[in-house]
């Protein structure tokens, strides 16, 4: 059996996209294998847990860079006693809490090396069309911890509807006005360990009333709500549903100041994807009038209004995507990006550690503190002074495990 992605392009709108193959290709997964795969790459797995010491580091501490210090990695924790250690000399290198990519949509063991390599220790999974398939990116050593949401829920007749009916090959997982939300949302919930739900704003799509009740009812079952939005229309519509995170940036015009301090007066978070929104408009000829000129307006009036803002990448390598972005790199990529969009380096790291793990609830990363997860970045240059230093990566290690670079 395989996942086929094949749409007229009449079914598809222009700017409704952001995430999502294109109307004019087909493309295809196949998700049994894919599955099978990924499972079995698990069991091959070594668990390679060393107790290093890592010498001579200049830890990243979430406001400053630290003089030269001693880190320890006891197990797959941040540990204190250097006793019985392997000591390694980190020449005066960066250490970094592990990178956190808050949107991509990794589907195979390669991608996850690929997002290892790089830095990124947690990926947030942001469409399971298979619970399977994303669960079988869980609980690889050596690889990123996974975070997983629901079947994007889409109206009937919309651009991401006609992605999940080719994905799922099930009209029934469409959401048709108010009534079939509660359904929906226990379908979703029933024997599956999701870690948020997955909602899309887009134009035609599901009415404000039932996007409304949707985050009410996530809210209800201790879950967040991450909705999709890639318009200025469903900008708007994202920001009054209250939804915990709106993802991506608008690429039709910049949204107005007051819409931007609502978000802040409600908490709700924005992770604007400019690696992938730049991708599309650069790719010119998957979406009419495209503009990143307004995405980066955008994202820069959301942090100067005090939102707090994610660093997330839209990494995907689907045939047939709008735009396609490699997983890893596009978050160092990103972190320029936002500070192109006027965030200092020091908030662009925030963005890609310590505030993603907070808003997703996990305490056990994000800093480097003993007792936290053994998720490192040791990197040459100094961030702090050029964003650019991220990406010139010596070692990395996730839950005490080191990463082999293949370099």
């Amino acid at each position: 059996m395989r996942l086929e992605y094949i749409y007229p392009s009449a079914l598809l709108a222009p700017l409704a996209l952001g995430c999502g193959p294109h109307p004019d290709h087909a493309a295809s997964l196949d998700i049994p294998n894919l599955i099978t795969a990924n499972n079995l790459a698990r069991l091959n797995g070594t668990t390679l847990h060393k107790k290093i010491a890592l010498n001579n580091v200049r830890v990243f501490d979430g406001t400053c860079i630290l003089p030269p210090s001693t880190i320890v990695i006891d197990g797959p924790f941040i540990g204190t006693d250097a006793t019985g250690a392997e000591h390694v000399d980190g020449k005066g290198g960066v250490l970094l809490p592990g990178l956190i990519d808050a949107h991509c949509h990794p589907t195979n063991i390669t991608h996850m090396q690929e997002l290892a390599k790089w830095g990124v220790t947690s990926a947030f999974v942001m469409a399971c069309f298979s619970q399977e398939l994303c669960s079988s990116l869980s609980n690889h050593t050596g690889l990123p911890s996974v975070l997983r949401s629901s079947v994007p829920a889409s109206a009937p007749g919309s651009a991401h509807g006609n992605i999940s009916i080719a994905a799922t090959r099930d009209p029934s997982i469409l959401i048709n006005g108010t009534g079939a939300v509660p359904g929906w949302i226990n379908r979703q919930l029933a024997g599956q360990d999701l870690d948020y739900f997955k909602l899309v704003a887009e134009a035609p799509g599901l009415d404000q009333a039932t996007l409304n009740l949707l985050v009410s009812e996530a809210h209800h079952h201790g879950k967040q709500s991450v909705t999709h939005a890639a318009t200025f229309e469903a900008y708007t519509q994202a920001t009054l549903s209250r939804t915990d995170h709106v993802h991506h940036a608008p690429l039709d015009t910049v949204i107005p100041l007051a819409l931007a301090h609502k978000m802040l007066q409600q908490g709700q978070m924005s992770t604007p994807t400019l690696t992938m929104m730049r991708a599309i408009a650069l790719a010119g000829t998957s979406t009419a009038g495209a503009n990143f000129t307004a995405a980066l307006a955008t994202t820069s009036l959301l942090h100067k209004s005090g939102v707090t803002m994610l660093a997330g990448t839209d990494a995907n390598l689907q045939p047939g995507v709008p735009a396609m972005v490699p997983f890893g790199s596009s978050l160092h990529d990103e972190l320029q990006n936002l500070v192109d969009a006027g965030m200092s380096p020091l908030e662009a790291l925030l963005a890609a550690t310590v505030k993603p793990a907070r808003a997703f609830g996990l305490w056990d990363r994000g800093t480097i503190q003993a007792g936290m997860r053994a998720d490192l970045v040791l990197v040459g240059g100094d961030p702090l002074a050029d964003i650019g230093n991220t990406r010139d990566i010596k070692r990395v290690w996730i839950g005490g495990v080191e990463v082999g670079r293949g370099q």
